[in-house]
């Protein structure tokens, strides 16, 4: 994979522009689904969702059995999966995102496209932003995420 094109897409900060129209949200229900599918293969449990709302940009699963514990976070709006050593801190930039385990791949049968660690750390000065609404662009420039994952999992109002 070439970190160079990456494309970052309308809906990766979550935020829309008044007049707009609201982008649609991922199915819960289906990343629910897909925790349990992974919990049943590996043995492992699944803790409450947490969901995601006017902050943070996505919801976030803590899966357990004996030698794993994995943070799940599910972006709001884009269908994606990432996954992060500890779970996120209210406010704090996430910055200790792990590539997908060797178990992850009920995510993409559920629909869900794994972003690995070197995508979510990439630069944003090294990513591709045509595709983000005005609105998006604005957040961006307001926020000043340094990384893709930092643009994508926020706690941005």
């Amino acid at each position: 994979m070439s970190l160079a094109l990456i494309r970052v897409v309308r809906g990766a900060t979550g935020f829309w522009g008044q007049g707009d129209a609201p982008l649609p949200l991922v199915d819960v229900g289906a990343f629910k689904t897909a925790c349990h599918a992974v919990a049943r293969a590996i043995r492992a449990t699944v803790g409450e969702v947490t969901p995601a709302g006017v902050t943070p940009s996505f919801h976030t699963v803590l899966i357990t059995a004996p030698g794993i514990g994995s943070t799940v976070l599910c972006h709001e709006v884009l269908p994606v999966v990432a996954f992060a050593a500890s779970r996120p801190q209210a406010g704090a930039p996430l910055a200790d995102f792990t590539s997908p385990p060797a178990w992850a791949d009920a995510f993409e049968l559920g629909g869900f496209r794994l972003l690995d660690v070197e995508e979510l750390s990439m630069p944003l000065a090294a990513a591709d932003t045509s595709g983000l609404a005005e609105a998006e662009l604005e957040q961006v420039r307001y926020w000043r995420p340094s990384t893709v994952g930092e643009l994508m999992f926020n706690w941005w109002d």
